[in-house]
């Protein structure tokens, strides 16, 4: 039975820069127990789609100029503020990205999620207690009746991601919209809400609408996906037929530049330059001038809407070309897309790759961190300061890094990967352990030697953007270590500055621009130049591409191993989604708490973890592939606060193999194989 049938539906923001066609002509429809993910990268008009049906658009830029939205037969576009506002959270339910901004930071959880009950239920006292209580325990938060007067501060965020799920289902809609419910969570807890979604679909018979950017979530819980691009649904098919047989190159596309958990690719398929948004205005098809399959015809005519099968149709005027060279990510065994060389040549070519044809040898050690430790005290009281509590961030951890070599570091959040880059980046002091550059200790360096080492080492943080100065030129902002590090005359810093923006892919001439001039994309190339002009030997990548669209982090990805190849830097990279990891890495650590439970060669790890923190990772993943499955592992609760370290293995409160020696005993540091280390009692 359809329980939402989307027809034409037309959104549009009218702004003193023009019209913005945000949702141009989308239509679907959703059954009662199944799920729909809309895909597409940011732009793509996917988040304003579900405001539209919920009728949240902002006003009063946004108007919903046509097309109709049918819930349970009922014309949405047709009801009156008031009807609508019984169907949000009573018919139709909505979980976005960021908890905080869905919950109220000065009301408990029990008057929150009773809120909606008393609202849209009309229940009170008992009756409404109850109902709270039953919706936080179907979303698995313990202890319910305690946790329940609890403020949204005093959650992790996984937890205030099941408050906010608690309250959409309180009143049982029908319909739940999950607008990138998860993308902010780690991968454990991601798997666990995922699992959480997919029972209460089950037992509540939901509809679910996945707005999302990620293939894996869309493999692991859709049944049906819509691929949007410029405002428009340009394919739609059923998961299974969309994975292994895409009819429209966007999709075909996206599909290969997403970096592979299961496998290893050699180099991902990065789409040219940057989306259509619905500010494109183009006589024929948005994608055309990204696109490797575009004719001439796709310039000058909207493409139609071709069915190249029963339930499977895509916007393309090659859509049955497409389709029938496609052969599946997994069918073909490769990271390349089944279509022509002749197709694929001006995606695959890079302006940095097109002049690396050889690979740069893995040579010294050029960093060694020596049992590092980093504590951070906390104190209390105004004059006379007392240690109350010691945070163990980084607790004894060892490491080396070889010239043309990257290191990865994965871990959930607060697990202390980044207290460890800022200790190599020498802007954390070691409480003890040592961090040593070519051998020697870099708290010990002078002045001069301090200098060198800043020259030499440089970071590229997740959020170009905030490394910036806005009301600094671009030229400025690269040269500026120049200007500290080195005795470069102005023309020699410009020089040195354009050569770094070509290195990048960039024009010269963009010197003279500001940050907010670049896409996203363009502005990560810009901090990656700022770290390429002092001519370093390390670069310390903290989560480089974690903020970026698939296609442009396709691009970011292949630009660093282009210049790793063909100058030999080294690079510390932090990460934890596990197939961008295991595109760039050669050796791979893993962390939890402040300590390393697993280290092995990349290829090793990812096909003979041992530890079971590292299954655990794996097994939460996301799939490559709606037909992958792995054997679950799932961990119990969140990561312990670093302040409250359990004893024995750290991880044994959350372990299933745990045993009891695990909870006396620290396990030992050991090579089981050859260099391939874990600390697990198992071995």
């Amino acid at each position: 039975m359809v329980l939402l049938e989307v027809d034409n539906l037309r959104t549009y923001f009218y702004t003193r820069r023009g019209i913005n066609r945000a949702v141009d002509g989308v239509s679907f429809e959703l059954d009662r127990g199944r799920s729909l993910g809309l895909v597409g990268e940011s732009g793509s008009g996917k988040s304003m789609t579900a405001l539209s049906i919920l009728r949240l658009a902002p006003k009063p830029v946004a108007k919903t100029i046509g097309g109709e939205i049918r819930f349970e037969g009922e014309d949405l576009l047709k009801k009156s503020e008031s009807q609508m506002r019984r169907i949000r959270g009573g018919g139709i339910a909505i979980i976005l990205q960021d908890p905080l901004t869905s919950l109220n930071p000065v009301f408990n959880v029990q008057y929150q999620v009773g809120e909606s009950v008393r609202l849209h239920q009309h229940l009170s006292g008992r009756a409404q207690l109850d109902r709270v209580i039953d919706s936080l325990r179907r979303v698995h938060v313990p202890s319910p009746e305690i946790r329940m007067k609890d403020y949204p501060h005093q959650f992790s965020g996984g937890m205030r991601q099941r408050v906010v799920g608690a309250t959409a289902i309180a009143c049982e809609p029908k319909l739940l919209v999950a607008d990138e419910a998860t993308t902010a969570l780690d991968a454990t807890i991601q798997a666990q809400y995922l699992e959480l979604l997919r029972s209460l679909q089950k037992d509540l018979n939901l509809a679910l609408l996945f707005i999302t950017h990620d293939f894996g979530i869309v493999a692991k819980m859709c049944d049906d996906v819509a691929v949007m691009y410029a405002g428009r649904i340009v394919e739609y098919a059923d998961v299974r037929e969309s994975f292994n047989h895409p009819a429209h190159p966007y999709t075909l596309a996206l599909l290969e530049a997403v970096p592979k958990v299961d496998r290893r690719v050699d180099r991902l398929y990065a789409i040219p330059g940057s989306p259509a948004t619905g500010w494109t205005e183009s006589p024929g098809c948005p994608f055309a001038s990204r696109c490797a399959f575009a004719i001439d015809r796709c310039i000058q005519e909207q493409p139609p809407l071709i069915t190249v099968r029963p339930g499977h149709t895509s916007e393309c005027w090659r859509a049955e070309d497409v389709y029938a060279k496609s052969t599946g990510p997994l069918a073909n065994g490769h990271s390349k897309p089944g279509v022509t060389d002749a197709a694929t040549t001006p995606i695959m070519q890079d302006p940095v790759a097109a002049r690396t044809n050889e690979n740069v040898q893995r040579g010294d050690k050029i960093l060694q961190v020596e049992n590092l430790r980093v504590f951070f005290p906390v104190t209390r009281g105004l004059l006379f300061k007392r240690e109350t509590l010691l945070i163990k961030a980084v607790d004894g951890i060892s490491f080396d890094l070889k010239e043309g070599e990257t290191f990865s570091i994965v871990g959930e959040s607060g697990c202390g990967k980044t207290t460890t880059a800022r200790a190599v980046l020498k802007v954390e002091v070691p409480t003890e352990g040592r961090v040593l550059w070519h051998g020697k200790d870099i708290q010990e360096l002078n002045a001069a030697e301090i200098r060198a080492h800043r020259s030499a080492v440089q970071a590229v943080f997740q959020d170009p953007y905030s490394s910036m100065n806005p009301r600094m030129r671009v030229g400025d902002f690269i040269t500026e270590p120049l200007l500290i590090n080195s005795t470069m005359s102005k023309s020699e810093r410009r020089e040195r500055a354009e050569e770094a923006l070509h290195q990048v892919g960039l024009r010269s001439e963009e010197l003279d621009s500001f940050p907010h001039e670049f896409s996203g994309g363009q502005r990560q190339r810009i901090a990656i130049a700022r770290a390429l002009a002092s001519s370093p030997r390390l670069i310390v990548l903290d989560e480089p591409v974690s903020s970026l669209d698939v296609s442009i982090r396709a691009q970011i990805m292949n630009l660093l191993k282009d210049l790793q190849e063909r100058e030999g830097f080294s690079y510390l990279f932090i990460a934890h989604h596990l197939g961008t990891v295991r595109y760039v890495s050669h050796i791979v650590a893993v962390m939890y708490l402040g300590r390393l439970v697993e280290t092995a060669a990349c290829e090793q790890l990812f096909k003979s973890p041992l530890h079971p923190y590292t299954k655990a990772l794996f097994s939460a993943a996301l799939p490559d592939h709606p037909d992958i499955e792995r054997e679950e592992l799932l961990l119990h609760g969140d990561v312990a606060a670093a302040t409250a370290v359990p004893s024995g293995c750290r991880l044994h409160p959350r372990c299933p193999m745990a045993m009891q020696v695990c909870a006396d005993v620290e396990p030992e540091w050991k090579e089981v194989a050859p260099r391939h280390w874990t600390a697990c009692h198992l071995y």
